[in-house]
């Protein structure tokens, strides 16, 4: 790759919450009482603490307003928004489900002209997020994107606080947790030489049982964490990923300047450091080089890399010219290494601090719309999966994930192990489990390259797209482009949905299908069928007009629905405009579309959009009949009832529409 072209931090910004606690406090608040020298083992003396006026998306607030206050982009000169949070903590007992992070932030700082979707990798999310504006950047689809993550995580301490019954617990880890915010801009440098060098992240998920985080039977969200078990086998697999990465890109051993691990114990980086020295048969890293930010920060999950690097350019550590090592280890298992060549960015950083401005940057982008491109090569359907309609009693989120995955490589030419991306795109799961992705469990039950050390050149990287019913959609999007980017051959995406609420709260559902689906999508066979476009519009107007939330706290835990009643005229309005757009963009008539694959909400809903539209119904695919809602299986349950009854032929158009909270609607043209 030319370096001139190589992604760059064009800008950085960070957030810490006021208030600091001492792990001695920590300990001392355990209700059953806990002895054990948590301080000394960890290297952890500190962590701030937000949860009582700042939250999750407090914290992310804070830190997109010092990076573009860093940057010289203004919010309408953003072309994406990736949000990376483990947490959506939003207030006092909420965790929030829809709209998403992204879909917040946006509306709070206008970014006017950005795609925006939530994506979940555990501590991994914001190199996942990285990963994937790379990939955006290299194709041309955006010119510049923000990685933002806001980490409330110590809720989870309290929760542990209560619970923990000694220093064997599985609980324990929760204890070493530090609430932070951090974004960054990404673009591509003009700097010879600057930038990542290289980025390459898999996903391990045979380990992923090793840590969950989902909710607590006694109200409140927990984390369980085999900490030795994670460990043993996350620092062999991180220490083998690093080396191999800087031998790909020529670094010898002594090549770099700095360590940045993810922050989680010093036990644990001192064992990384002598792995690391143990491959190379001598010391390369030590004290000096191996940077340490826990003292005072705690393990801030998804954040933890750029808490650390904003604390080491303020002191100067890191400098104009740095070469950095990352290593990124994360549940499910994820691990990863970045190499990173800096530019100007710390001494730009340092001068924003004793400017001490809160004002963004005048801008010198070249502004204008955000790019629109359908010259890629197009992307094709390969193999769907779904569920049979099957009576009886419920059955858990990844038992309905198997079987449609399952049904899907079937019908496929592709085994487990040539699936190199896993993308989940589904919202809501038993037990609201949030840690790690759904996709790295999965990959885990499927088999995916799913262990270290793995068996010849293969491996798949698993991650969640969350972002409503338009979910699905965002990760076709996102897989058709990290597919033209050269960064996997093929990608599935997966999605399962349950009511949250059927036994515990009945009178208050979602009203979706609890079901499961799945598709493979790889490079255009012979007759250049597939993608050719994607169009997704927002609507602030109406952000509150379908929200979600689980009572995380009180007598009875449950999910909240909050549904305007004119939600489907609320839908219909919005998806007129952006209908009209796609196909002005492509330059077509609406009655060029051959078939309308349509959000299968219902029969009537869909009877409805066909007349708003003025468009025939025998053109729109039903597959929901009278529902209920299929959600974020929309899309591979119309596309299977398409190809079953031999709706389509070679040569037709189709024009798939999807619509969620947010208000957003995502639409793209397949050429069949």
């Amino acid at each position: 790759m030319d370096q001139r072209q190589q992604t760059v931090i064009e800008s950085l910004g960070t957030y810490l919450p006021p208030q600091s606690c001492t792990t001695n406090e920590v300990l001392e608040a355990c209700k059953h009482g806990l002895h054990f020298p948590l301080e000394k083992i960890t290297g952890i003396k500190t962590r701030r603490m937000a949860g009582q006026l700042e939250f999750a998306m407090d914290l992310a607030s804070n830190a997109v307003a010092d990076c573009l206050a860093r940057s010289k982009y203004s919010p309408d000169e953003i072309d994406m928004i990736i949000c990376c949070n483990i947490s959506r903590y939003n207030s006092p007992g909420m965790v929030s489900f829809e709209p998403g992070t992204s879909v917040a932030l946006r509306q709070r700082f206008g970014f006017s002209n950005a795609l925006v979707f939530d994506i979940t990798n555990a501590c991994a999310g914001m190199f996942t997020g990285i990963y994937i504006l790379d990939a955006f950047l290299n194709t041309g689809a955006i010119r510049r994107g923000m990685v933002i993550s806001g980490e409330y995580i110590t809720h989870l301490t309290l929760t542990a606080q209560r619970e923990i019954e000694g220093f064997m617990d599985k609980r324990l880890a929760c204890l070493t947790l530090g609430d932070a915010g951090a974004a960054i801009v990404l673009e591509k440098s003009s700097r010879s030489g600057a930038g990542f060098v290289e980025l390459d992240l898999q996903t391990l998920g045979r380990y992923s049982p090793l840590c969950i985080a989902k909710a607590s039977e006694n109200g409140g969200m927990i984390m369980y964490t085999d900490a030795v078990g994670l460990a043993d086998v996350a620092i062999k697999a991180c220490a083998n990923h690093a080396m191999n990465a800087m031998e790909h890109a020529g670094w010898p051993a002594d090549g770099f300047q700095h360590l940045i691990m993810h922050q989680t114990s010093g036990l644990t980086l001192n064992s990384a450091m002598r792995e690391i020295n143990r491959l190379y048969n001598k010391t390369v890293c030590h004290d000096g080089n191996t940077i340490n930010n826990l003292e005072h920060r705690g393990n801030t999950a998804s954040t933890s890399h750029f808490i650390a690097l904003a604390d080491q350019i303020r002191n100067k550590t890191i400098n104009c010219g740095d070469k950095v090592v990352f290593g990124v280890s994360a549940s499910g298992l994820t691990v990863g290494t970045a190499l990173y060549v800096f530019d100007d960015l710390p001494e730009r950083f340092r001068q924003m601090d004793l400017q001490a401005t809160s004002a963004v940057h005048e801008s010198s982008a070249s502004g204008g719309d955000r790019i629109e491109n359908s010259a890629w090569p197009r992307i094709r359907i390969e193999s769907i999966g779904k569920l049979p309609d099957m009576p009886g009693e419920a059955r858990s989120s990844m038992e309905l994930l198997v079987d449609a995955a399952t049904q899907c490589l079937e019908r496929s030419a592709y085994g487990s192990s040539e699936i190199g991306l896993l993308i989940y795109s589904g919202v809501y799961r038993s037990e609201y489990l949030l840690e790690p992705a759904f996709a790295a469990l999965l990959a885990g039950e499927l088999g995916m390259n799913a262990t270290y050390p793995s068996s010849g050149d293969r491996k798949t990287l698993a991650f969640d797209v969350f972002n409503g019913s338009v979910g699905f959609l965002n990760a076709c999007y996102v897989g058709q482009q990290l597919i033209l980017a050269g960064k996997s051959s093929t990608a599935m995406v997966v999605t399962s949905e349950i009511e949250n609420n059927d036994t515990v709260w009945p009178t208050e559902r979602v009203g979706i299908k609890p079901t499961a689906s799945a598709m493979i999508i790889d490079a255009a066979g012979q007759n250049n069928s597939g993608f050719s476009r994607f169009l997704f519009s927002h609507h602030p107007e109406y952000i509150n007009a379908y929200t979600t939330y689980y009572v995380a706290e009180g007598f009875s835990p449950r999910l909240h629905v909050e549904i305007d009643p004119g939600i489907e005229s609320i839908f219909i309005s919005c998806i007129i405009p952006t209908v009209r757009e796609i196909l002005r963009l492509e330059g077509l008539a609406i009655t060029e579309i051959d078939i309308v694959i349509p959000p299968q909400v219902s029969a009537g809903f869909i009877k409805r959009l066909s007349e708003a539209l003025g468009y025939s119904t025998q053109k729109f695919i039903d597959a929901v009949g009278d529902g209920p809602d299929l959600f974020t299986s929309s899309i591979p349950y119309a596309m299977d009832h398409l190809y079953e009854d031999k709706l389509v032929k070679t040569g037709d158009i189709g024009l798939i529409i999807t619509v969620g909270s947010g208000i957003q609607v995502g639409c793209a043209i397949y050429h069949f």
